[in-house]
């Protein structure tokens, strides 16, 4: 708190700074040896296509130490720009005082103290009271392999087969189900 007194504040940006910065930093090397594990399970792999797998663990190695190089610069910058430390105004720092409020006197008999078991089946109860909702049918439920009348709009046709060959002239929008 010295040296921030000392310097201003300049001493807590700097330090703010440095604690974000080593926090992406942090979270972009977890990132990168995760990757890195992969690329090594991965490469394994390049045995059988007849490639050397040490040349190219080098070089997807590198890219993707250049990628997260590129990261952290882009995440930091970004980060520290938009970053900004709140400031207060002096009028708006006032010394906290304790609001007194006169004590209320509690009596209550025993017959007032509702009773835990009571309190506990009344509230089983309330749970039981909530109403669930059915879903009522206009026409009951077909399955795939029962057998449907459709009737064709526009010519007014009549053809019986089981509902899944139906499905498909139903979709056309050419054809409807009859009741029988």
């Amino acid at each position: 708190m010295k040296k921030a007194y000392e310097t201003e504040g300049k001493q807590l940006v700097s330090d703010f700074e440095k604690n974000i910065t080593l926090s992406i930093v942090d979270e972009a090397w977890k990132k990168h040896l995760r990757k890195m594990d992969e690329l090594k399970q991965s490469v394994q792999l390049a045995v059988h296509e007849q490639k050397d797998p040490l040349l190219i663990y080098k070089f997807e190695a590198f890219n993707l130490f250049n990628s997260m190089l590129n990261g952290i610069n882009k995440e930091v910058i970004s980060f520290l720009f938009k970053g900004d430390l709140p400031q207060q105004s002096v009028p708006e720092i006032e010394e906290a005082r304790e609001v007194v409020r006169p004590k209320e006197k509690l009596q209550l008999t025993k017959d007032e103290i509702p009773n835990s078991e009571n309190a506990n089946r009344e509230a089983g109860e309330t749970q039981q009271r909530q109403v669930t909702e059915t879903i009522v049918r206009d026409m009951p439920k077909i399955n795939r392999n029962d057998t449907v009348t459709l009737q064709q709009i526009a010519t007014g046709k009549t053809e019986s087969m089981k509902y899944k060959k139906a499905e498909a002239l139903l979709a056309t929008g050419e054809w409807v189900i009859v009741n029988d």
